[in-house]
């Protein structure tokens, strides 16, 4: 547990502002995070709680109050919506996981690419300078809304293995869930440069619910 009296101007700390998936998404994720660690040793995909990345790991010397209010102003105008899960899907061969940027019919999922924009745009300014994650994240046109299963120790020989084991019993998950949870966390790790996942900490810190349409 990461004290809150510590968070801010902390170089250790990194936020992340996620989607929380439903309950029978949260399950299936998380049966493939803990396959992979008791069959492979793998624990990249499982130091996380469930979530899709709606903002990944930045940096930021405001207060918590003040990160607060970005996201209050990021959330405005928007609606639960419909988050289609269209299958695994490989990250190169360094990663693996569930598609959820896309529609049914493989269009973007416009709903939440726009929740993303304004997300990005609010927490833009808080965002420190020698932040080591947003710059290489991209924003707008490079993201891509998944659900994590295999990241950071998949080592790339091991990928066809490893894909193949996730696919075995058929589709991970729910076709489909309603995305109305949205949790803000802190993070920290003894050395953001290299394997930081074996030191990972996390705390949530705040959440917020869409309306319905």
């Amino acid at each position: 547990m990461i004290k809150l009296s510590t968070l801010q101007g902390n170089p250790r700390i990194r936020y992340g502002w996620y989607l929380r998936p439903s309950r029978q998404m949260c399950d299936a994720q998380i049966k493939i995070h803990r396959l992979l660690e008791y069959q492979y040793g793998m624990i990249g995909g499982g130091v996380f709680m469930p979530h899709a990345t709606i903002k990944g790991f930045f940096r930021s010397n405001a207060s918590v109050d003040e990160i607060l209010a970005a996201f209050d102003r990021a959330v405005e105008g928007h609606n639960a919506y419909t988050v289609y899960n269209t299958g695994v899907k490989g990250h190169g061969r360094t990663g693996i996981g569930l598609d959820v940027h896309h529609n049914a019919d493989g269009t973007v999922n416009m709903a939440q690419q726009k929740l993303h924009e304004s997300a990005w745009n609010a927490i833009a300014p808080l965002v420190h300078p020698e932040c080591d994650f947003s710059p290489g994240e991209g924003s707008m046109e490079n993201f891509r809304a998944h659900l994590t299963l295999s990241m950071s120790d998949l080592r790339e020989e091991m990928f066809d293995e490893i894909f193949e084991f996730i696919t075995a019993d058929g589709p991970v998950g729910p076709e489909t869930f309603t995305a109305e949870y949205f949790h803000l966390f802190a993070f920290e790790s003894d050395d953001w440069a290299g394997e930081w996942w074996h030191t990972l900490e996390w705390t949530l810190l705040h959440g917020w619910r869409l309306p319905q349409p």
